[in-house]
């Protein structure tokens, strides 16, 4: 089961916050309250998701096209720096993309100070994944409307899938106001707006008078808000995580896991040796070959715990030919299966091996990913004159990607 903890400030200060624990999509238990470091201690082995408040963070959507993602990085603050009020040098600015053909970018701007602290904070923790959020994005929208959040004496005004921002809720009606006659100006006709406000006396508030009839939408409480944001977070996750560049979280691989890609990684090497102990015959490409064949030497004595006998490659192929004759049967295609799929799996940052099974001569690994097309396209890489890549048993939870790759030898 996933457990997942979001975390809310108080206040503009994280050191003060609540925080509501999720099992799955379903909150559980009552809402929390107090350190932002025991909200971090009380989430420890689980998901951990912070929200970060609307008046902290601007959002902005450029065009930007850049050969890389730090390219892009480095040319943001200064397309922003006029619309910016602090200097950019103490600003933090974290990108996701909206639409990679156009090169329409998101960004979210953030005190660099304040994201320091986030993340020293929740670095000294270990936690299955961990994301650092706009709470703007994680206010429910709908194409042709506004969303307006009121929470204790803050409210958040959601004017589009990636725009918003913060207002405090003294100037709520004024700015509201304003707001609105922009809009018929532009548009000749009244904005839509559905209001989520948490506040104890929200029926008795003036406010909603000034909403049109049968959106105004009364809840109370700081869990219910929390819960509000927390669901639709899950099923829109991944739009915006604050934290990358010097503050991106490096998570543990799981055990079993890591084994399997170290192994996977050693027979990649392997097979990129034998190739340049056949083909290479230049003095930089020979250099290359020793870094390859000691990369590989050291990984053979994490797997087997002792040195090559001979050369590692062959030393490798041997171990494994050995290991598979002392249970009984025949060499099997296992090796050129696992030399086959190792290379391109580790290539792709977004896919990751949940299972690997072999048997009847057909290597089953099950992948989880972020998109259908990317599972077609290990099967594409992955398939060969030699070898046939069938994709099975694909399923959606929750937007992550599940499927079962299974390789098998051409029937010749």
């Amino acid at each position: 089961m996933n457990i997942y903890n979001f975390v809310q400030f108080s206040g503009a200060d994280p050191d003060q916050c609540r925080w509501l624990r999720f099992h799955e999509r379903t909150p559980a238990g009552s809402l929390s309250y107090g350190a932002f470091e025991d909200a971090l201690a009380a989430a420890e082995g689980q998901h951990l998701v912070v929200f970060v408040p609307s008046t902290e963070v601007n959002l902005a959507s450029i065009d930007l096209k850049a050969k890389s993602h730090k390219q892009m990085v480095a040319a943001v603050p200064y397309m922003l720096e006029e619309e910016l009020s602090e200097d950019v040098e103490k600003l933090h600015f974290a990108l996701a993309t909206i639409d990679k053909k156009a090169g329409r970018q998101l960004v979210g701007v953030i005190s660099d100070e304040l994201i320091a602290k986030l993340y020293s904070a929740i670095s000294t923790h270990d936690y299955l994944s961990v994301a650092v959020v706009p709470q703007i994005l994680s206010i429910p929208h709908a194409s042709e409307t506004w969303s307006l959040f009121i929470q204790g004496d803050a409210a958040s005004l959601r004017t589009g899938e990636y725009d918003g921002y913060g207002i405090d809720v003294i100037n709520l009606q004024e700015i509201l106001s304003v707001e609105r006659e922009a809009f018929r100006q532009q548009h000749e006709q009244d904005v839509n707006i559905v209001e989520y406000d948490f506040r104890a006396d929200s029926k008795q508030d003036d406010l909603s008078n000034d909403l049109p009839a049968g959106e105004f939408d009364v809840a109370g409480g700081d869990r219910e808000a929390l819960a509000l944001t927390g669901r639709y977070w899950l099923d829109h996750q991944g739009m915006l995580n604050l934290l990358q560049g010097n503050y991106q979280m490096k998570a543990e691989m799981p055990g079993t896991l890591k084994q399997w890609l170290i192994a996977a990684s050693l027979m990649g090497i392997s097979l990129l040796l034998f190739i340049a102990n056949t083909m290479i015959t230049n003095q930089r490409l020979s250099a290359h070959t020793q870094q390859l064949e000691q990369a590989m030497r050291i990984t053979y004595k994490q797997v087997f715990h002792d040195e090559p006998a001979t050369e590692p490659a062959t030393a490798m192929r041997k171990r494994l030919i050995a290991m598979r004759e002392s249970r009984g049967g025949p060499v099997t295609p296992f090796l050129q299966f696992v030399a086959a799929s190792a290379g391109e799996l580790l290539k792709d940052e977004h896919s990751s091996v949940v299972r690997m099974s072999y048997s009847n001569k057909h290597l089953q690994v099950d992948i989880e990913t972020t998109a259908f097309d990317k599972l077609e396209a290990l099967q594409r890489k992955i398939a060969s004159d030699a070898i046939t890549v069938d994709l099975k048993a694909v399923t959606n939870n929750q937007g992550k990607i599940n499927g079962r790759l299974v390789l098998a030898g051409v029937k010749r």
